[in-house]
């Protein structure tokens, strides 16, 4: 098992995409991922090959992670 893990993070805000590659603790969580971008959760839809995760989700070594900026209005 790996001390780190490797995933590459697409950030799109609707407008653009940003790709970084970043490296997390081994067994991370959607929730760790955000926290460690400055990420607030209820504005954002993550997924992995397009599956949506919740927090719980592990993200594992390798993962393509899609953060979307999410709509809301009235």
């Amino acid at each position: 098992m790996n001390d780190v893990l490797r995933i590459e993070m697409i950030r799109d805000d609707l407008e653009s995409e940003e790709k970084k590659q970043l490296e997390l603790k081994d067994g991370a969580d959607v929730k760790q991922l955000l926290d460690k971008q400055g990420i607030e959760r209820q504005e954002v839809l993550v997924s992995r090959n397009g599956t949506i995760l919740t927090d719980n989700h592990e993200i594992k070594d390798g993962d393509e992670i899609r953060i979307m900026d999410v709509i809301a209005g009235g």
